[in-house]
């Protein structure tokens, strides 16, 4: 206490005579806070003790508790994921050293800062690290439905795949030449193409089937007039014998099997389609929310208007092409689509609008294996309590305190079979039941879980080191709030936020 109040006070009591006492030398900025504050402005990061001598003691014995200390740091630092992190920090002071002019000293930690919070104590990450978890480092399904058991055991080892058969192990798949947390997959032309082109152009959108009509529905001076088609002295017997598709069923709200009801709804909207072209399925789409741009995006108003004279005659449509290059079409009693390459945006865009509207007849239509383009035999439908399609290939996070950059990795083991020291595929894995429902987070891996086991192997004193901050992070997506001007002028750069 001697001490405290002769710092506080000064040897000669000059605080008492109005005499300003010597600052102390606290120490050098570090060169990224000393290009954004000045030198001399301690107010820019510290708030005052308060006034009076109980401040100046309680400044001396505990220099950093000023309140808003943490406060200052946020003027510029952010960190989104504070709230709902396990990591809330206290005081920025706790962990950070300044005034120790190095960059290394603000982010320089050891494992005694960390095991002074952790209930659960270890010495060391080979001896007392907790095992990983049971499915480690996987929490959800995979984007993509891609079977490493089955292509690599089986698919691959197929007599009329193997030209085509990835040769280089992994890394025929995966880009090593991007690496970091995850390993990127190659495009689908690159890896997928081969097998798979074909499957996408076998099943086309069905946007509207002429269904089976029991009474011609056209006055003939409509038609006549709409079309300039006689009308047949036939008696009328329907050309088509199909029932009204599920896309038309749901904008018009029919059930297809009430022939009353589709005669009076789809009879009058196939003559404002005749009139009109596209307009009056863009406004069907409107009232339920649909962007009917990119989902009619390139339909021909007079392609429409053809087919539609074709089947308000009572006749079937000769289509002009054999639509071997996709795209919409009209054929014999119906308008389709089909995807002219993999990423179409028309059949993406129908794909979403199903899962937006969650109709159960657009579901059972297009969410399915072998649905148009047969997207979903590939891409998870994800319902997390909002439908989604998983269109980027990808898994979830382990954890977004946790880091991992697979380069260093791949450098030691070697790209290619090396993959398999920690990567080993568990061939009993129930791998693609989990895709045959909707729940993400209900899965079975491809792969065996990463033991601790496995990474002590390197991670220990001998080797590559084991402290907390090879693996862990502490704070979420820290950033910075906009754009902070750097004060000194020796200091050229921005630093921009994340």
């Amino acid at each position: 206490m001697v001490v405290a109040l002769v710092g506080t006070f000064g040897v000669t009591g000059g605080v008492f005579f109005g005499e300003e006492p010597p600052f102390r030398d606290a120490g050098q900025l570090s060169p990224k806070h000393s290009g954004v504050v000045d030198d001399n402005s301690c107010s820019d990061c510290h708030s005052g003790h308060g006034e009076g001598p109980i401040a100046m003691v309680r400044a001396v014995l505990n220099p950093t508790a000023a309140e808003g200390m943490t406060g200052k740091c946020l003027d510029c630092h952010t960190f989104p994921g504070e709230e709902t992190s396990v990591h809330k920090a206290g005081t920025c002071n706790s962990c950070h050293g300044e005034h120790k002019a190095s960059d290394a000293a603000l982010v320089k930690f050891t494992d005694a800062q960390c095991h002074s919070c952790h209930k659960q104590k270890f010495t060391t990450f080979a001896l007392s690290h907790p095992e990983f978890g049971k499915t480690y480092p996987h929490k959800r399904r995979t984007a993509i439905n891609f079977d490493h058991n089955s292509h690599i055991n089986k698919h691959f080892q197929d007599e009329r795949f193997a030209k085509i058969a990835p040769s280089d192990g992994c890394v025929g798949c995966h880009n090593v030449g991007t690496a970091g947390k995850a390993v990127a997959v190659k495009s689908f032309e690159q890896n997928c193409s081969g097998c798979h082109q074909e499957q996408i152009s076998s099943a086309s959108l069905n946007l509207f089937t002429v269904p089976e009509f029991e009474k011609n529905p056209f006055e003939a001076d409509t038609v006549a007039e709409l079309c300039g088609t006689e009308e047949s002295e036939e008696e009328y017997e329907s050309v088509s014998t199909e029932s009204l598709n599920e896309i038309i069923a749901v904008l018009t709200e029919i059930d297809p099997e009430n022939a009353d009801k589709v005669r009076e709804k789809v009879g009058p909207l196939l003559v404002a389609l005749a009139e009109s072209g596209t307009s009056p399925i863009a406004e069907l789409l409107d009232e339920v929310d649909g962007q009917a741009g990119p989902l009619l995006a390139g339909l021909n108003a007079d392609l429409v208007k053809a087919g539609v004279c074709s089947w308000m005659a009572n006749e079937e449509f000769e289509p002009m092409d054999e639509g071997s290059n996709g795209g919409w079409r009209a054929e014999e009693l119906a308008i389709t689509y089909t995807a002219k390459s993999h990423s179409d945006q028309v059949l993406r865009a129908w794909y979403d609008f199903a899962a937006e509207l969650e109709s159960d007849t657009l579901t059972d239509y297009l969410l399915k294996p072998d649905g148009p383009g047969t997207c979903v035999s590939c891409h998870s439908v994800n319902d997390t309590g909002v439908v989604e399609i998983a269109w980027k290939a990808g898994s979830a996070s382990v954890d977004k305190l946790h880091k991992y950059n697979h380069k260093p990795h791949l450098n030691v083991l070697g790209p290619g079979s090396q993959c398999g020291t920690c990567h080993k595929i568990n061939p009993a894995a129930e791998y693609p039941a989990a895709f045959e429902q909707h729940d993400p987070n209900v899965f079975a891996s491809n792969f065996s879980p990463i033991s601790k086991g496995t990474c002590v192997e390197c991670h220990n004193d001998q080797t590559a080191g084991q402290n907390c901050r090879t693996c862990h992070e502490y704070h979420e997506n820290a950033g910075f709030k906009g754009k902070i001007p750097f004060k000194n002028k020796n200091v050229l750069k921005t630093a921009s936020s994340n």
